[in-house]
């Protein structure tokens, strides 16, 4: 989780978001449910010093897939020996296994949440299981879900009563619409981000960023930021994978 002035640095930096609400790195489900044990076997507790920072989605058995701003602290980027990430479980303290970090990789044109991706290269191979999936990339070509579809996103964090879950929770948003994503977000490009709409008290927060956003069983974007406070009216933005495709190609090598 960033520490106060971090994220009070982030914030000073941010432009073009609508009507002067602040942005925040973004990452608990507020509302939502309580996962079962198989429900996202893709899902990862990112890790720093072995304590939980945001989501990660495994893309490959080598390869991990969160947002780029997971990774920095003070404005430096974390050393690969200090991130692990829990797999194989929905209980981001117990269960499942830890898995290490040989290399992190930002996007290269990477700035504060601009460009917010990096792949995580493990140090060895994931052993499959029926609770540790690959979680299948949308093509690189394909149309968003028309708007009001709905999207799952799931998170380990902090609960509509303020209380830090220790498990798994799910949430299903709605896709909105160009005009109200640009409404809230005035950086909006529809190529590179979308943003998913919540009832009030719902949706992601700090510390969940990094989380998939999943289209019928495909991930589609990675949680980047919500737009005034968590749970407001405005719609949370993510980043649209579609719109990497060259970068996420070379680094996953296919």
């Amino acid at each position: 989780m960033y520490k106060l002035g971090a994220l009070l640095l982030l914030l000073a930096g941010l432009a073009g978001l609508a009507m002067a609400n602040e942005a925040t790195p973004q990452g608990r489900i507020l509302g939502g449910e309580e996962a079962s044990a198989t429900y996202a076997p893709y899902a990862v507790s990112l890790r720093i010093d072995n304590a939980h920072v945001c989501g990660a989605s495994i893309v490959s058995e080598l390869h991990l897939l969160t947002a780029a701003h997971c990774l920095y602290r003070d404005g430096k980027l974390v050393a690969a020996s200090r991130l692990s990430g829990r797999v194989g479980s929905t209980n981001q303290y117990a269960g499942g296994r830890i898995v290490t970090v040989a290399a992190v990789t930002p996007h290269p044109d990477y700035n504060q949440l601009s460009n917010n991706l990096a792949i995580i290269t493990l140090a060895s191979p994931l052993a499959l299981t029926d609770r540790i999936q690959v979680i299948e990339l949308v093509d690189m070509d394909e149309a968003l879900p028309e708007d009001g579809a709905e999207v799952s996103v799931a998170g380990w964090g902090i609960t509509v009563d303020g209380i830090t879950s220790f498990k798994l929770r799910q949430l299903d948003l709605q896709l909105a619409s160009n005009a109200v994503c640009l409404d809230a977000y005035k950086g909006h490009d529809p190529t590179k981000s979308f943003c998913l709409a919540h009832g009030l008290r719902e949706g992601t927060c700090n510390g969940d960023g990094g989380s998939a956003a999943v289209h019928n069983d495909r991930l589609i974007g990675v949680s980047n930021f919500v737009v005034g406070a968590c749970g407001s009216r405005y719609p949370d933005v993510f980043v649209r994978i579609a719109g990497y495709k060259d970068w996420l190609q070379e680094q996953l090598g296919n």
